[in-house]
């Protein structure tokens, strides 16, 4: 199971699981699925888990199937793993990717730093 998950809104025992599952049609409980989604803190992670594994049903990282399609259609690569990325607003697949990136980066400027220091 991915960490991320008990993170996840949607975990909470006190929502309807089949709430981010509506029927084909059912704008109403898209869109409160969505407004849940929004302000999740393992959106990214969600969508991305959904787009690798071709989820084809229910609202995942806030997008329905339709608009998990057509993200999968934009050519764009995680700067740091060079896997699939799928938040356009983000170079990074995820927040580790990110996280990860960012100490390369540290580190090769303490190394930079201490070759001049000599």
């Amino acid at each position: 199971m991915n960490l991320w998950r008990i993170r996840a809104r949607c975990a909470d025992t006190e929502l309807d699981p089949e709430l981010f599952f509506p029927d084909r049609g059912d704008a109403a409980s898209a869109t409160a699925a969505t407004a849940i989604c929004v302000s999740c803190p393992v959106r990214f992670e969600c969508l991305t888990d959904a787009l690798v594994r071709k989820e084809r049903h229910g609202v995942w990282g806030g997008l329905a199937e339709q608009e998990r399609t057509a993200l999968t259609r934009l050519p764009h690569r995680c700067r740091h793993c060079r896997g699939p990325a799928f938040n356009p607003r983000s170079p990074y697949c995820s927040r580790a990717c990110q996280l990860a990136a960012a100490r390369y980066r540290r580190a090769a400027r303490r190394r930079q730093n201490a070759s001049h220091a000599a």
